[in-house]
């Protein structure tokens, strides 16, 4: 277990003296998250659709706002449904090379909805 210490000190100020002593925590981290990965089992709670995506890259992250269009109309307004996902840019790189492979597979396998650009 690891031991955090505070530093041990003594104030004199008139009769009283403080003093601080060494606390252990109460936990260690690395044994919190640190598993075998056959133990690792995705907790799925929140399933949404989407038909739509807005993608915006930073100098530290990138998101993306995964949108269900049309959306719904509500006083006047149109709101869109949607999440938000933020990623570091190795997921993001790692992401679009996962995706790119299986879409190039599932093209090639002819199992694929293609998409089709309109022609202006």
């Amino acid at each position: 277990m690891a031991t955090g210490k505070k530093d041990i000190s003594q104030e004199k100020s008139g009769d009283s003296e403080k003093r601080t002593e060494v606390v252990p925590f109460a936990f260690d981290l690395k044994q919190m998250y640190s598993f075998d990965p056959k133990e690792a089992v995705p907790d799925i709670s929140l399933i949404r659709y989407s038909n739509l995506a807005y993608i915006n890259v930073s100098h530290r992250d990138v998101h993306i706002d995964f949108l269900e269009m049309p959306g719904i109309k509500k006083e006047g307004k149109m709101y869109i449904p949607g999440t938000r996902i933020y990623m570091t840019h190795a997921a993001a790189q790692r992401l679009v090379q996962a995706l790119g492979a299986i879409l190039e597979d599932l093209a090639a396998k002819g199992i694929m909805e293609k998409y089709q650009e309109k022609e202006q």
